[in-house]
């Protein structure tokens, strides 16, 4: 059970973080609202897979989708 609750707090705290980097990486737009030079989502994705394994892409694609 504790396993199972880490695993939510992780993927909880993992979606809001990548939404709120995204915001910040299209806030920095310049030509196109939705193309940016800069995407700061992509390092905390890969931060996350390489630190806690494949098992929290549901956050990170639930950020994303938020984003779109």
């Amino acid at each position: 059970m504790k396993r199972y609750l880490t695993y939510l707090a992780i993927v909880g705290t993992l979606c809001p973080l990548y939404f709120y980097a995204g915001k910040l990486g299209l806030s920095l737009a310049v030509v196109h609202p939705s193309a940016t030079l800069v995407w700061p989502p992509t390092g905390i994705a890969l931060a996350a897979v390489l630190l806690f394994g494949n098992r929290v892409w549901p956050g990170i694609m639930l950020g994303a989708f938020l984003i779109n």
